[in-house]
């Protein structure tokens, strides 16, 4: 048998159904009402979620919801007390969880809006869509520029502000057959038809909004391109009111750490950044002037072996530093960097000096991460990773090797 689906009255809260089937597993148990409020993971959109109760009061809560050929399948997750489980028969009152039930609801509302607007004055067609907890994105077959972008978030609010009607119905077969809509997919069953007047008239199963203003504001967050398509993060409701919040305290914070005002923070950030690269360059200028004093006291002779332990170095001068030991070696060379008390970056290379043997770094690399924690790789002329162990390992591990350690 089908479940009769009672989500199309959209603001419905509570509902009274008869357990059909009931089954018993390791993640819960499923059952299968004659009928039901809670809206299934369909269309792109997350489940309804919320509370089943017995005639013995016992409750039940409902974690998942899926649909497959007509028939919803409703994960449950027995409360505390609840010890007693459902059976084929059994009266139960069911709750959904409104606030995640109206969230969807302005989200989905709010992105056949978006959708519409872009088919009618783009010519694009939304091709995917997801709406979970933490995430909304609408994939559409084509691409708009920044300021198209900024002016259909600016139209779609505008629907908003209007509070326009948005219907849903099944139209009959002759109906149906003349009316222009949008569906992303072939559909062989009862059409439902969702309609926002003027914008967007859209085939669709989802609970919707009643009027447009319910939906609060529309935010466009980002946009990712892909050659001829493009994937928008949006939010809409209270999702984009939080969102907006945030937002602000972020922007309120970074104006405390700039001395500028929320609206001047871009510059603020700008001059940060510029002053941190200039102290950047400057500190690595001065590693440079120290590895090289480090480097030309460990090879005042030539050497097999010499590996040095640093405090942060730059990567770009580590591995200038390594190459100016490995010309002074006959064996392996390199220098190990802290990165914390507890990690350091390796960079090891084959000596080229006066009587160097054909060496593999990677030799070396294997020996390595055989007798200490970590990852790395390279070629036979260098390699580099890193390395979850403290100096005095590091330090005991090189001694064995009976290579010179320059502390």
């Amino acid at each position: 048998m089908r479940t009769t689906k009672l989500y199309d009255i959209a603001y419905d809260r509570e509902f009274d159904a008869v357990v059909v089937t009931a089954s018993n597993s390791e993640k819960g148990t499923f059952v299968v009402l004659d009928q039901t409020l809670f809206f299934p993971e369909e269309g792109g959109q997350s489940c309804d979620t919320g509370m089943l109760t017995d005639a013995e009061g016992r409750r039940y809560r409902v974690t998942d919801v899926q649909i497959r050929e007509g028939v919803i399948t409703h994960l449950l997750e027995r409360e505390e007390g609840a010890h007693a489980p459902l059976a084929a028969g059994m009266r139960v009152h069911g709750v959904i969880d409104w606030e995640r039930r109206f969230s969807n609801m302005q989200n989905h509302s709010g992105e056949h809006i978006l959708s519409g607007l872009m088919h009618t004055l783009y010519g694009f067609d939304n091709v995917g869509f997801h709406l979970s907890d933490n995430t909304v994105t609408l994939d559409v077959n084509g691409q708009l520029t920044d300021d198209e972008l900024q002016d259909l978030e600016r139209r779609a609010n505008e629907v908003v502000w209007k509070n326009v009607r948005v219907t849903a119905e099944y139209p009959e077969p002759e109906v149906l057959a003349g009316l222009s809509y949008r569906s992303k997919k072939e559909l062989d069953e009862a059409v439902r038809i969702v309609t926002i007047e003027g914008v967007d008239v859209c085939a669709c199963c989802a609970p919707h909004v009643s009027r447009t203003g319910e939906i609060g504001q529309i935010r466009i967050l980002r946009v990712q391109h892909e050659k001829n398509k493009m994937r928008l993060f949006i939010l809409c409701g209270r999702r984009a009111l939080d969102y907006s919040g945030q937002m602000q305290r972020e922007a309120v914070e970074i104006s405390h750490m700039t001395n500028l005002p929320p609206e001047e923070i871009a510059r603020g950030v700008k001059k940060l950044q510029d002053e941190n690269a200039a102290q950047h360059y400057r500190l690595t200028g001065m590693q440079m002037k120290y590895m090289e004093l480090r480097v030309r006291e460990a090879v005042r002779e030539p050497k097999q072996e010499v590996f040095l332990i640093e405090d942060e170095l730059d990567r770009n001068v580590q591995r200038g530093a390594v190459n100016e030991l490995c010309a002074h070696c006959s064996g392996y060379a390199g220098i190990f960097a802290r990165i914390s008390e507890e990690e350091y970056f390796y960079i090891v290379g084959a000596g080229t000096g006066i009587g160097a043997e054909q060496l593999d770094a990677r030799e070396f690399n294997r020996e390595l991460l055989g007798s200490l924690s970590g990852k790395g790789g390279g070629s036979a002329r260098m390699v580099q990773g890193t390395l979850k162990a403290e100096r005095s390992e590091i330090e005991n591990y090189l001694t064995l090797r009976k290579a010179l350690v320059v502390l």
